[in-house]
């Protein structure tokens, strides 16, 4: 029997239920690439341990629950496929990968159920498990692109194996050198070279690592092109080494794209910053012509009218100078331009500075749409004039206070109130009638703004917009 246990074509060992080693046949031994005598007469794990540096290494609790298992049933089991890796003689770990069936022996005359010994067949599956792999990262290469270059690269040997197209985007002709990756180096653009070469070495320490980079290359004649790699590493089915497999792709033209593209966006913020800067100026020409009208007219109420139009259209005005002053072309800041505004409108108040009421700021750093910052400017005018015009304060002069702040559910609030007593009389005009146009304007701007108005009369006068962002 023991001559037809050895002749076995399949690998084979044989332990007791609590695994120590009985017997092993030639072809378990040669397989595994140990004597007879060093495996009998031990536990499996200790003629194989586990490899310390797999965090992972739980094969002998799954080969005693197998063995159990045909203890417990007489019948034989097979184990999930399962990696346990080897020390070669050299005493580093080798990758294997094993399928594992486990059957019972009945040596027992006295008790012919007892299970005594389990005979272990094993399968060395490591090529077909790297194999898979190898051709999956392929498949899975292939599917990221087309029209493109197929590599593989070992670091170990510094050798890459690779399709003809991967050559032309060196600008190499086709053969033009063997397998060394030197040469493809150094026509990596020098301001590239220390990325690509960084990120080939942290792909090169772990197997399952994907390689993401684009660089230039310059060929001898000082073209530029663009290059894209895409890959991940795995085990060798063959050598178990490293490898690296993946593609390369030419992006030069979407790197051109790109390129042109920001030139155009670059060309169209400068044009739109003068655009901003001329209508200002135009604005404030405007507001300069108004302002010769409204001083020359000997007609209060031609006067009022012009006054009110000035303001307006600084309010307008103070917007273009700060998008003009601004990298943000699409939105203005609030508190900077509000800021701005009222500094504007502090100046054109007329009468006595000692009578004129104290204008408080309290603005959030928000940003607004251009469209929403406009209407936002002008209510913002429209308000304050209006508490200037209407609320009546003691001699020194009261206070106009101007908020503006985000609450919950993305509702902007602006706010504006003062601490006069609701009069109608005000520094603008003494006797004049309100003609209500300033009332309507913000009726129109809250709706423009999607808002509501709010009022109030409590130790002042307040009024609230509150509109979506």
């Amino acid at each position: 029997m023991g001559v037809l246990f050895d002749a076995q074509p399949t690998a084979q060992m044989v332990f007791r239920p609590d695994l120590h080693v009985v017997a092993a046949n030639r072809c378990y031994c040669e397989m595994l690439g140990i004597e007879w005598a060093e495996l009998v007469g031990k536990r499996v794990f200790e003629a194989f341990p586990a490899n310390p540096d797999d965090p992972q290494a739980d094969a002998e609790a799954e080969l005693q629950a197998s063995a159990d298992r045909v203890v417990e049933t007489g019948e034989a089991q097979e184990m999930p496929l399962r990696q346990h890796d080897v020390a070669g003689p050299d005493g580093h770990y080798r990758v294997r990968y094993w399928r594992i069936v486990n059957s019972p022996v009945f040596a027992d005359r006295g008790d012919p159920t007892r299970v005594t010994h389990i005979i272990h067949t094993a399968e060395d599956i490591t090529g077909r498990i790297l194999g898979d792999r190898v051709h999956e990262a392929k498949r899975r290469a292939a599917m990221r692109g087309a029209d493109l270059a197929y590599f593989e690269w070992c670091p170990g040997s510094r050798s890459v194996s690779r399709t003809p197209q991967f050559d032309t985007m060196f600008g190499f002709a086709e053969e033009d050198h063997a397998n060394p990756i030197r040469p493809f180096m150094e026509r990596v653009h020098p301001d590239d070279l220390a990325g690509l070469e960084a990120e080939m070495e942290r792909v090169s320490r772990t197997v399952g690592a994907d390689l993401h980079q684009d660089f230039r290359t310059v060929w001898p004649d000082g073209t530029t092109r663009w290059l894209l790699v895409r890959g991940e590493s795995i085990r060798n089915p063959d050598t178990e080494e490293l490898l690296v497999v993946g593609m390369l792709l030419d992006v030069t033209h979407i790197k051109q794209s790109e390129a042109k593209l920001r030139e155009a966006i670059a060309v169209r913020d400068l044009l739109i910053a003068e655009v901003n800067h001329r209508v200002k100026n135009s604005l404030q020409m405007v507001t300069s012509i108004l302002n010769l009208e409204a001083q020359a007219t000997g007609d209060e109420t031609a006067r009022v009218s012009l006054n009110a139009a000035t303001a307006r259209v600084q309010a307008v005005a103070a917007i273009h100078a700060s998008l003009y002053e601004d990298n943000d072309l699409k939105t203005v800041r609030l508190d900077n331009h509000i800021g701005r505004l009222v500094e504007h409108l502090r100046a054109s108040l007329p009468g006595r500075k000692e009578q004129a009421p104290q204008i408080v700021l309290q603005v959030a750093p928000l940003r607004l749409p251009i469209d929403k910052a406009v209407t936002l400017s002008l209510a913002v005018n429209e308000l304050v004039t209006n508490s200037v015009k209407h609320a009546s304060w003691p001699e020194q002069g009261g206070t106009v206070t101007v908020e503006l702040r985000r609450e919950e559910g993305e509702q902007i609030v602006l706010e504006v109130s003062d601490n006069g007593t609701g009069g109608t009389s005000g520094l603008l005009s003494e006797d004049m009638p309100s003609s209500g146009l300033g009332k309507r304007l913000i009726h129109g701007m809250a709706a423009q703004l999607r808002g509501t108005i709010e009022e109030e009369c409590v130790n002042g006068w307040t009024t609230r917009i509150l509109f979506p962002e």
